[in-house]
């Protein structure tokens, strides 16, 4: 079979991809404690019915990563299709069906891990067994890697892969989690992808007062000390930052907006401020994008104060979550936080991280584009800087890229990691029919 005749024959899989992903939702991998094994067990199943080479590793007790590979003539260096196994929790009694049932209705595949990520493994398993199936020859290996741990820092999965079996999972180029979000635009849909994601920053804010007995209330206190700080924290507006890879996703933008917001979006570019990027006449939930794609950030998460109801604290205190522009520096950051929020309070930085690898390589974008053009006319994609993390962190050598397209306009972040997530079978179909033809693209 001629290797883009596959992409017809994907059309008739979609009962094969639905059983994967649903099988692997009813598998409950939730971080802690993990238990990626069960699904290493699956995949280990599936390949070895296709005679595809693989290994199971585990880092821990029940922390399995899985490494396949289909081996090519080694004309070019290997591609990776990237996944992890493990998934956030779920409290069961909020959820309107059972968030490990796996469960197939409405045309959507429900349950924990649906999004975030077994969609995409799913894809990526039937992807390799295809390829199998039909010996289609390779110019380069394509290996299938699905970790344990990265919802709580990817250490028993992607780094410990990294550290110790290298030369299994090294690649030119993966395609991982963090991108495909549809949107519509005026001159045409544009397909996000990840080409670099933030670092990490995280700090306490600390606010000290006088203590004492609750019924005589102190202007003082330390509680109100850090509620004033955390407003001067909401009112700041962070300096704009603009980098290659945002300066290419807003000239992006503005060929897609005509007129007036289209000289906002170049304007943005030349002069960026926290206040225009906040106020571009663009899709809602884009513009955040474009804000996170300009700024370091700072959220509180984690709040700390009294014990007893009747004392006043002598100290209370907030977690902040900060994220950070590739290159930027934790304790920089956390220094202008600190000029921010005040010299009444103390930031304190717990712990830090640069994020270096940005992957904004035209010819693989102009390969993408091409992908996503030849499935709705006038599509594109659109380079971004996810602000949250993957198992991308721990692959410095490779260019790992957030590539799953999306068939609907769904907000599938306030999907993820949330009540009753679910993926629409149309746009895992849709999905994996993409990462089929890159792959082809690339590796035929």
């Amino acid at each position: 079979m001629a290797p883009f005749e596959l992409l017809f024959e994907w059309a008739g899989k979609e009962e094969h991809l639905v059983g994967h992903l649903s099988n692997l939702v009813r598998l409950d991998t939730s971080n802690p404690p993990g238990n990626e094994i069960a699904v290493a067990r699956y995949l280990s199943r599936e390949l070895h019915r296709c005679g595809i080479r693989h290994t199971v590793l585990e880092s821990g007790p029940g922390r399995a990563n899985v490494v396949a590979r289909l081996p090519g003539s080694g004309e070019e260096p290997p591609l990776m299709l990237l996944g992890h196994a493990d998934v956030v929790g779920a409290q069961a009694e909020k959820w309107s069906r059972p968030p490990f049932s796996g469960e197939v209705a409405e045309g959507r595949v429900w349950g924990r891990g649906s999004l975030d990520m077994k969609g995409q493994i799913a894809a990526s398993l039937l992807i390799m067994q295809l390829l199998a199936a039909h010996r289609v020859p390779l110019r380069r290996d394509v290996l299938m890697v699905v970790t344990a741990d990265e919802e709580a820092g990817s250490r028993l999965g992607a780094y410990w892969l990294w550290e110790h079996h290298r030369s299994l999972v090294e690649a030119e180029v993966a395609f991982n989690e963090g991108g495909g979000q549809r949107f519509r635009t005026p001159g045409g849909p544009v397909y996000t992808v990840q080409v670099a994601e933030k670092g990490s920053a995280r700090m306490r804010i600390t606010a000290t007062g006088e203590g004492g007995h609750a019924s005589l209330p102190r202007p003082d206190a330390a509680v109100f000390r850090l509620a004033e700080a955390l407003g001067r924290l909401r009112d700041f507006a962070a300096p704009s930052i603009l980098q290659p890879t945002s300066r290419r996703m807003l000239h992006t933008l503005a060929e897609l907006h005509p007129g007036d917001a289209g000289e906002e979006i170049r304007r943005l570019a030349e002069q960026p401020t926290w206040e225009g990027a906040r106020s571009l006449p663009i899709d809602p939930l884009l513009r955040e994008f474009v804000v996170a794609g300009l700024h370091n950030t700072a959220t509180p998460t984690l709040l700390s104060g009294g014990r007893r109801l009747n004392v006043v604290p002598t100290e209370a205190s907030v977690v902040l979550d900060g994220r950070l522009l590739p290159g930027e520096r934790p304790e920089e950051w956390a220094a202008q936080v600190q000029e921010a929020v005040g010299s009444g309070v103390e930031v304190s930085l717990l712990q830090g991280r640069v994020s270096a690898g940005v992957h904004d390589d035209p010819e693989l974008l102009g390969v993408l584009d091409l992908v996503v053009a030849g499935q709705e006319a006038g599509a594109r994609v659109l380079p971004y800087i996810n602000s949250a993390s993957t198992d991308a962190r721990a692959f410095p050598e490779t260019k790992v890229v957030g590539f799953f397209p999306s068939a609907s306009d769904a907000d599938i972040m306030r999907l993820i990691h949330g009540v009753d997530e679910h993926a629409r079978v149309s746009d895992v179909m849709f999905g994996g029919r993409c990462l089929l033809e890159a792959v082809v693209r690339l590796a035929t």
